[in-house]
């Protein structure tokens, strides 16, 4: 009788430490258009689309006072990950990392190669 309850509560937890792990994000939580709504940082804009070319890759474009950050990369955990280059470029220039707080909400990381780290908050456009 215990052999059998514990199978049964082994098979409802799933027998696996990632259990209590939640699912990654859909692409479809990052794929958009996006505005910063962070103050002094208004002019920010970030779009994110799938990449035909590669399955599973979202590619970026971050504009801000003339300058165009590009980049592509993937979901890890719960955060897209990109690698920037600057638009045209191959040399990379930074990181970017995009946390959904909500459907409407993203927070994002942006880690210049030569500068000091910022946290912006974007809202769909």
């Amino acid at each position: 009788m215990r052999l059998a309850l514990m199978i049964g509560i082994c098979v409802l937890a799933g027998c696996s430490n990632n259990a209590t792990e939640a699912p990654a994000p859909s692409q479809e939580v990052f794929v958009g258009t996006w505005r910063s709504v962070t103050p002094s940082l208004e002019f920010l804009r970030l779009s994110v689309a799938p990449k035909s070319s590669e399955f599973g890759v979202l590619g970026s474009r971050l504009t801000f006072s003339g300058v165009a950050w590009e980049g592509s990369g993937k979901i890890d955990g719960d955060s897209l990950v990109l690698p920037m280059t600057l638009a045209g470029q191959t040399v990379p220039i930074g990181m970017v990392i995009a946390h959904a707080t909500d459907a409407r909400t993203l927070r994002v990381h942006v880690q210049p190669s030569t500068s000091s780290p910022l946290d912006i908050t974007f809202v769909r456009d």
